[in-house]
């Protein structure tokens, strides 16, 4: 059981900041608690599957065609196939290849 619930105008980012630290200290292992402080923050706070899905969704274009895997290990070929990098942007504080999708 999580240590407390999702205070008022909290986000998810905030929630998990604390309560996942908090599980793993209890004894959960590191995948059970995020499972475990995920769903407590979706169900205190009512999101929506509908919700749930767009925000993945908006994520997930966000990343579209980077393989942040081969950006974190360094590698020169960081993009999707289908893709290539023009350039780089930066993404969430850090330098990520600009890979859009090769045209015909």
């Amino acid at each position: 059981m999580p240590v407390d619930k999702p205070k008022s105008g909290e986000t998810e980012e905030q929630y998990l900041n604390y309560c996942i630290p908090a599980e793993i200290e209890a004894g959960m292992d590191q995948a059970q608690a995020v499972a475990v402080c995920y769903q407590t923050y979706r169900t205190e706070t009512n999101m929506s599957v509908a919700k749930r899905i767009k925000s993945l969704l908006k994520q997930e274009s966000k990343y579209r065609g980077i393989n942040l895997k081969a950006v974190d290990l360094g590698l020169e070929d960081s993009c999707w196939p289908g893709y290539e990098a023009i350039g780089t942007k930066e993404l969430d504080g850090r330098e990520v290849p600009n890979c859009v999708p090769l045209k015909d």
